[in-house]
């Protein structure tokens, strides 16, 4: 991919590295598109902006860690780059459950800081050149089945195999036969996708696939999918044995 340019987002709240981190990006020819010293501007910053790849520290300013925003994001599948001076095995552990491309601990190598971002550059570029424009929607329908885009790769998922979708904020989490699939749907634009005959919105965040469901508690309100728990409210409660044939 000829013209494509790496944006940059650095989340660090000691000024003095964040210039340092800035030169080293800038000298690598790719752009910084802003500083955030804490949370709410780094939320805000990648909302607005949406950087190819974030340098992000752990503490940080603010309600939330790096990791917390991380995990936040993770629908939104921008690699993050941890620098921190945090080095140890519980934090690692924390920030692998993210989009993480690295876990560097300050006081970070110039060299190994431009390889992991190099090496960056190269998967997104890749990435970039094996998706057609066309489809770069997160989830899209071809007949029986659901397309998901992961890292540039679309995999197909037969919608039989849906077992139940969460809302999670501004996002989706399918959970399927074959793994978990995060999409930037809401759930009502992902629930148009789906048929209705085999389908309920259970709750106002959970979408369930009926012919998944292996048990149903309506004085409790919960309804199992294998040992998974699910939420139905009491309005849906009524909907759901409408849904389903049981021999008393």
């Amino acid at each position: 991919m000829e013209n494509f340019t790496l944006n940059i987002l650095i989340v660090e709240d000691d000024l003095s590295l964040a210039i340092d981190l800035e030169m080293i990006v800038d000298e690598m020819g790719y752009k910084v598109i802003g500083r955030a010293d804490n949370s709410v501007d780094a939320l805000r910053m990648i909302k607005e902006q949406s950087p190819d790849l974030i340098l992000m520290d752990i503490d940080i300013k603010g309600n939330l860690t790096g990791i917390q925003i991380a995990k936040k994001i993770r629908h939104r599948d921008i690699p993050v780059l941890f620098i921190t001076s945090l080095n140890d095995q519980k934090h690692f552990n924390r920030a692998k459950q993210t989009n993480y491309i690295g876990y560097l601990v300050k006081p970070v190598n110039k060299f190994t800081l431009r390889g992991t971002i190099e090496t960056t550059f190269k998967k997104l570029s890749e990435s970039e050149n094996a998706a057609p424009e066309n489809q770069k929607q997160e989830a899209f329908p071809l007949n029986d089945a659901l397309f998901f885009k992961k890292r540039g790769i679309l995999h197909k998922i037969m919608i039989h195999d849906i077992l139940y979708i969460s809302a999670d904020d501004d996002y989706t989490i399918t959970v399927t036969e074959v793994g978990e699939f995060i999409s930037s749907l809401r759930l009502y634009e992902i629930e148009k996708l789906l048929p209705e005959t085999n389908f309920l919105k259970t709750h106002r965040s959970h979408l369930v696939n009926l012919n998944k469901m292996s048990s149903f508690d309506p004085t409790k309100g919960v309804l199992k999918i294998g040992a998974r728990e699910i939420p139905v409210s009491r309005r849906n409660r009524p909907i759901v044995l409408e849904k389903i044939q049981f021999i008393k």
